[in-house]
């Protein structure tokens, strides 16, 4: 009895074996090379997206995508760019973009992104207003606004589908730090 048992474990491990060997013999036969090309016809583009770091906040977004800090005055300021589109975020408190961005001339709706809640907007009709995403309560920062202004319908789907890719943790670049007020004058 105890032959048979081995024997028997011995062919479920053989089947095993043979069954591994050819699941991976057909992902090398089947194109799955073809997702290193990032061709966007082959595979998910989502496949071939590389991340772009803001430092509290980072994105994935398609090859070819930069990321710029810009001079804010009260915040921090910056974008993506790629695609010809341009993602503008204001990290800070007093941020008014996409406040005006309501019903029913826009699509609002609220979603969970990155572990935190988030407001989605878009026009109703591409290529007229903003489409964004914004948090109200980061933990240890305030506000996060990211937007695209007057986006076509096939650029509105890209940059609702890199708002979702949304991921928090790391420091604020020391240099968006606001000098010291000058001293009065005396």
């Amino acid at each position: 009895m105890a032959a048979t048992q081995r024997r028997k474990t011995v062919h479920f491990g053989t089947a095993l074996i043979l069954l591994t060997l050819c699941a991976s013999a057909q992902v090398r036969g089947s194109g799955a090379v073809e997702a290193t090309k990032c061709d966007g016809t082959s595979v998910p583009a989502a496949t071939c997206w590389h991340k772009l770091d803001a430092g509290p906040f980072s994105i994935l977004a398609p090859l070819g995508w930069k990321f710029h800090q810009l001079m804010g005055v009260d915040s921090y300021v910056g974008e993506f760019k790629g695609d010809g589109i341009a993602l503008t975020f204001d990290f800070g408190r007093y941020s008014t973009e996409l406040r005006k961005a309501k019903k029913p001339a826009y699509i609002v709706t609220k979603e969970s992104i990155g572990g935190l809640s988030a407001t989605v907007v878009s026009p109703r009709t591409a290529g007229n207003g903003l489409t964004g995403v914004y948090f109200r309560r980061i933990p240890s920062h305030d506000e996060l606004r990211l937007w695209g202004k007057d986006l076509t319908a096939a650029q509105q789907k890209l940059a609702l589908k890199i708002f979702e890719t949304i991921q928090f943790g790391g420091p604020m670049p020391p240099s968006i730090i606001p000098p010291p007020p000058p001293p009065p004058a005396s």
